[in-house]
């Protein structure tokens, strides 16, 4: 089920403008994979996902407008800063949101799911698993390969080595083994497919070990 997403709310419709500015204004040029697009596509953006994953999970349209306005701003921190951007982008929200007319309630609520997508926590509401869930969907996706060679383009591009392809693959393959969907509309749709990439990490690992051994 693929939905495309459009603002379905006055002050969705401000977030939504806000954001888009911003990323085109802003967003620095060594930014490769948290861009744009990984927010804002109007299927496979973290925006849309958030969208699709609300209405299988059944949440109320209050929850749903919340969930959406996090997804919107959950990466903007990036503008600023790459590490610990979680905190940065917390904090861009509550400015603008206040301006938008959300109470001190509802900011705190995006506030705490926008910090959630920090790896190195544990998401403890329902609304916070949704956007987690949404944030690392690719990793059951067709275009899971394509989306991580885009993260790899972005760590050279900030100077780091990435050159060592068994070594990327091997990190990669952790991280995804690590992985677990919260949801169980996300478990349904995409664990089948993130176990593929998962085997398809194997091959990709087994065929550079035997060219590897072949040059010896």
């Amino acid at each position: 089920m693929k939905l495309r997403y459009k603002p379905h709310t006055p002050r969705l419709k401000i977030v939504d403008h806000y954001i888009r500015e911003l990323f085109r204004d802003e967003l620095p040029v060594g930014i490769k994979y948290h861009d744009a697009d990984h927010t804002l596509h109007p299927t496979k953006g973290v925006v849309a996902v958030a969208n699709r994953i609300a209405i299988s999970e059944n949440i109320s349209e209050h929850d749903r407008e919340l969930l959406i306005t996090a997804a919107y701003f959950h990466d903007t921190g990036y503008i600023r800063e790459y590490d610990k951007n979680e905190p940065i982008a917390a904090r861009m929200a509550g400015r603008i949101l206040q301006l938008i007319g959300y109470k001190p309630n509802e900011i705190v609520k995006v506030q705490k799911m926008i910090l959630s997508t920090d790896l190195e926590r544990k998401p403890k509401t329902h609304v916070e698993k949704i956007l987690c869930d949404s944030d690392l969907d690719h990793l059951g996706r067709e275009d899971f390969f394509k989306l991580d060679g885009k993260v790899r383009e972005g760590r050279r591009a900030r100077g780091i080595d990435v050159s060592d392809e068994a070594k990327w693959y091997k990190g990669t393959l952790e991280f995804i083994k690590k992985h677990q969907y919260y949801t169980e509309s996300q478990k349904k749709l995409k664990e089948k497919e993130k176990q593929k990439n998962i085997k398809r990490l194997l091959k990709k690992l087994e065929n550079i070990e035997r060219k590897r051994r072949n040059q010896i």
